[in-house]
Formats: C-alpha cells, structure tokens, sequence
C-alpha cells in the first residue's frame, strides 16, 4: 500500500514491522517486489514521492552534492550528484540496464593481481541471476551460447585464432522506461500489496541503536516541505522501528548513513568507506585501422542491435526471434524486446596469467569498416586509500548534516591493467587484420599521470559506485558477512554494490537485484 509521510504529526513512531527497507532504487524495490504476498510485514522508506518519474526535485536532489577528493575533481567535479538520483526508483530513472553477470575471475582471489574475493559462487548467485533476468524482460540467461547470439544479431564475432587472448562476450540493455524504471514496473504490485507499506516523503537522518551498538532500535526520519519556488526545508520528524533493517540507498548513501550514525558498522582498521571503486573508463582509447573492410557479420557482433524473442510456451522451451516486421504495436507486449551486442574480453587463463583487471572492449566501426575506435571499460582494485568520509566543512541545504567526500583513487595497478589491456586489445586486432593503430588516451607514466578532460582520449569514470562496504569472512577485512549483515550490528543489513568485494567490468545492476533477491530469500528464513 502507498502512505504518505507528509500526513504524519510530528513525532509520530511507527512500529510493529518485521522488515524496514531503506531506499527505493534498484535494490529497494526488488527486495519489496519480491517480499510482496509474504507473511512478512515490510515498510518501503522513498524519498521522493509516487509520480516521480525522469528526474528529482532540484531541492530533493541537493541532499546529493557532495564533495571529490583531488584527482576525482580531475576527472568528473560534479560526480556526487551527477551519477546518483534522489527519487522513487533512484538512479534506474537514468539508465539503460546494462546487464552482464559477473564472471568466475571476478569473484575469486587472483594472487599476484589482488586478493579480494567473493564469499558466494557464481553457481549460488546464478538461480538470482536468473530472477533478476525477468526485472529487465532479457530473455534466457544465455550470455555464452555463442550460437544463439550468432543468429540472433546475425553477427559473428572475428574467428578464433590459436594463441588468442580476448574472445567474444554478449552485453544485454533495457531502454524501455516502463522496464527500466522499476517504480514504474511495480508500482501497481507495490500499491496494491497488503503487507508492503511504500512511505511517500520518507528520509532517513540517523540510525538508532541499544548502547552497545548491537542492534539497531529505531529510525530516526523527517519528511522534506517543498515551496512553490523550489527551495525545501526540513518538515515533520517521525520514527520508525522493526525487527531487522536494510540499508538500500545506493554505494554512496549507505556510506554516508552509517557514518552520521556514529561510524555504525565500522571495524579496528576503519573499514568503513573504504575500498571505493567505479569503473574506469577510456571512450577513445585508440583508433585502429585495417587494410580492408572488416566483414559486415563481424561488424554486426559490435553494434548495438534490439532483439525481439518469443517466449516458449512450455518450460524448457526454445526461444524464438522474430524478425517480422511488428505491424500492430500493441503485440509488443507479447514479446521480450531489448538490446544486445557483443564485446572483447579476456579469456579467464588471459587473466589468471596476466594478473590484471577484467575488462572489456567495445568497437565502433567508422568508414565502411575500415577503422573502428576501442572503448575500454575495466576492472579497478579496491584499494583502502580510495575512500569515502564525512566534509565535516559542507552540510547539505536541508538536514543541516554532514555531506560525502567521495576521495575516489587509482593506483598503479590499475593503470597497468589499462595500459596491458590495451595492449592485448591491439596485438589481437592486429591478428585480425588491422595494419596501424593510433593511441588516443596516453597511458604511459603513472597512476597519477592520466589523461584527463577535456581532451578526447580523458578518464572518465563510470556511474557505478562499489565496495565502500565490502563482504568479507572475517570483520577485520570488511564490514558486512556473506548474507550482508554488518558484522558487528545484529539486525542491519546493505543491499546494493557497497558491500562488492571486487568489480568486475560488468554493468553492476543485474548483480545489484541478484543480491537483493537472494538477501530478501534469506529474510524470509531468518524472519518467518
């Protein structure tokens, strides 16, 4: 059910739930989607409000500012608010849903590169993978049967050769907004759902806990009063308590909660906030250029394609692509629609025996084919330096609290990985034809030595804030267990890529819901 807490008196305590779920992004509502119908009685705590929908209140979105350490102002100033949304259904308002799941070198040590690894497997999060498939209508979980993909984007990627290090990999994307937003997509389910209390206007200031700091007591939340001429204060203050909590405000927020709540959940080698990372990014590393058109199949794999399958009708079924044309738009509906393309990246041995950061490689063919630009999108180290803290000098316009000073950093085993990822990127093109290549981004020198904007080959750095709340065995390497807990407060829990040992390249969302519906499968045992 939808409530609003702008109709709350002030001081009003709110209790009596089993669950209270902190923040509607991605995370947020799946976990609320997929506790719908329980026997468990859940509170959705959303900023914004149930029409939200493209992009915040200027006033709501000020709580998003935020200030960047000395070489993020290099690259993106304004990354604090630019890369996040303060609204009902979060950042998913501005994404396409790029998905990918994380490969097997991404969640296990690699000694000699680093040695974070995951406490799940990838077969125990694959049944949540494949849940989290339906969030973005993709079809089957299929990213290696490169059969399929063949006839589906009619494209083949270049033919193997012995001795090759990268290989073909399948991007998928969802840009239907009525997907993509997921408080569009549930928000019919959500409305009508008897135990799930969606709270309209709801803002989480600081958490309260029993004096050991065990487990956590109430919320302590106001509501946002909005004038006529855009500017907002704080409104009424509420409570809210229940049996076990979730923190699903994002890589940056959950950060930011937990250290105006007296550093909560932090170890004795301040874990907390650190290990931040995104996901480097050279648009135009290099151009390459090759002494005869590459094959039209070939260049197929790497552009972008919208696919349109039927479903089987029986489980176990095939999956058809139709390829008529679609003469009455409202058959869409009966139909899976998405984009996919494919993409370079290492074998698994490459990366074992390189000892650098997963990556990818999109290339975009110009001139009938006869040059392409790489893009490279790679993995970086959760390295402790690259943090996130309190400006104790800067509080946001409304709360009067403490903002983000997002301190994000590359060290030298992240430009090596970029610069022998290029490398590898090159001599493989070379195999495959191409005859010149020239580097656009300078990757030489070093961690400090970048090309930055505005020339055309500058860092950027990707929306995908991971790993400030790292998963770990023991509380002295992190903050969360493996069900996402915090170590050290009973009945807390993050949802969302904070708590992400490593990164990967992929796009983090489908990861992000895959982990959420396994934490709300979990709470289900746990609660009920």
């Amino acid at each position: 059910m939808y409530l609003y807490a702008d109709k709350l008196p002030e001081g009003t305590l709110l209790q009596g739930f089993d669950l209270c779920i902190v923040g509607a992004g991605a995370a947020g509502i799946a976990m609320a989607q997929r506790l719908a119908g329980s026997s468990l009685k859940v509170i959705l705590l959303v900023s914004g409000g149930p029409a939200d929908r493209g992009a915040p209140a200027e006033a709501r979105q000020s709580l998003y500012q935020g200030a960047v350490g000395e070489f993020l102002r290099k690259v993106d100033p304004i990354f604090p608010q630019r890369s996040r949304l303060n609204m009902y259904g979060g950042t998913t308002n501005h994404f396409g849903f790029w998905a990918r799941p994380l490969d097997a070198a991404d969640m296990m040590p690699r000694p000699g590169y680093r040695d974070a690894g995951w406490l799940i497997s990838q077969e125990e999060l694959k049944p949540h993978y494949i849940d989290a498939h339906e969030f973005g209508r993709f079809g089957p979980f299929n990213y290696d049967d490169m059969d399929f993909w063949k006839r589906v984007l009619y494209a083949r990627p270049f033919d193997p050769l012995p001795g090759d290090q990268l290989e073909g990999a399948i991007m998928r994307a969802q840009y239907e907004e009525n997907l993509h937003d997921f408080q569009v997509q549930f928000r019919d389910e959500l409305a009508r759902s008897e135990n799930v209390t969606v709270l309209f206007n709801a803002n989480l200031l600081t958490i309260g806990t029993k004096a050991d700091q065990r487990r956590v007591s109430e919320l302590k939340c106001s509501t946002i009063v909005e004038s006529a001429d855009g500017s907002a204060e704080a409104g009424a203050s509420f409570q809210v308590r229940a049996r076990t909590y979730v923190l699903a405000c994002g890589g940056i927020e959950n950060v930011r909660l937990l250290q105006l709540s007296g550093g909560l959940g932090n170890n004795r080698r301040d874990m907390l906030g650190r290990g931040f990372m995104a996901h480097p990014l050279l648009t135009n590393a290099a151009r390459v250029h090759f002494a005869e058109p590459v094959a039209s199949d070939i260049r197929n794999f790497f552009r972008e394609q919208q696919i349109r399958l039927k479903a089987p009708a029986d489980s176990g079924g095939e999956y058809r692509h139709m390829v008529e044309p679609l003469v009455n738009p409202e058959l869409a509906l009966e139909y899976l629609m998405f984009n996919a393309w494919g993409v370079l990246a290492p074998k698994h041995k490459t990366l074992l025996d390189e000892r650098i950061g997963n990556f990818r490689i999109i290339l975009y063919f110009r001139d009938e084919g006869h040059k392409a630009i790489v893009n490279l999108n790679w993995e970086q180290t959760p390295a402790e330096n690259s943090r996130i803290t309190l400006d104790q000098g800067r509080v946001d316009p409304i709360f009067g609290q403490p903002l983000a000073l997002i301190d994000w950093r590359l060290n030298d085993l992240d430009k090596r990985s970029a610069s022998r990822a290029l490398e590898l990127t090159l001599a493989y093109l070379r195999d495959h034809g191409a005859v010149r290549e020239e580097m656009i981004t300078d990757v030489s020198g070093a961690a400090d030595s970048w090309t930055f904007p505005p020339h055309e080959g500058a860092l950027e750095t990707g929306d995908h804030h991971m790993g400030a709340l790292r998963m770990s065995a023991s509380p002295d390497d992190g903050v969360v267990d493996m069900h996402s807990r915090l170590h050290s407060v009973d009945n807390l829990y993050i949802a969302g890529s904070a708590v992400f040992p490593t990164g990967g390249y992929a796009n983090p969302t489908l990861t992000i819901v895959a982990l959420a519906l396994r934490l709300a499968d979990h709470l289900k045992r746990v609660l009920g």
